[in-house]
């Protein structure tokens, strides 16, 4: 566990912040909000979904993904962040909730899982070089990949 310094708090915050834009930029199909988030060559693994290799391939991914819904909502919480110099993991609850589009119309997809990151400290602040996403439920069909 990190040590409690006003300084710790503060680089804790920051990447909570990070965290908290990343889930933003979903939201708000924000795409290129993303470049503060990922460190170029991060890599993300959407356990069901896809592993990306590289911030293009993140933003791809979430973009096709999301682009089959109509609005999100993804709601971050029990964030735990650990400190250690330049490097950071840090671990948080998500609950996204997507509302469907065309036959699924009215319908709600709440997925339930876990995000457990790996960050560094860049010129630019705090990035994610590594995300895991786990799946704890899902409930709903929103029919997200069928063609």
């Amino acid at each position: 566990m990190s040590e409690m310094t006003v300084v710790t708090l503060l680089e804790e915050a920051k990447i909570e912040k990070v965290l908290n834009r990343y889930a933003t930029a979903l939201d708000s199909r924000n795409w290129s909000e993303l470049a503060e988030v990922f460190a170029p060559d991060a890599t993300a693994n959407y356990q069901g979904i896809g592993l990306c290799n590289g911030l293009g391939e993140i933003v791809e991914l979430v973009k096709s993904v999301l682009g089959q819904c109509g609005p999100t909502q993804h709601l971050l919480g029990n964030v735990d962040v650990q400190v250690n110099g330049s490097e950071a993991q840090a671990r948080c609850y998500l609950q996204a909730i997507h509302v469907g589009i065309g036959d699924y119309e009215g319908q709600i997809l709440t997925v339930w899982g876990e995000y457990r990151d790996e960050l560094r400290r860049t010129p630019a602040g705090w990035r994610i070089v590594y995300r895991e996403l786990a799946g704890i439920h899902t409930e709903g069909d929103i029919g997200l990949g069928q063609e």
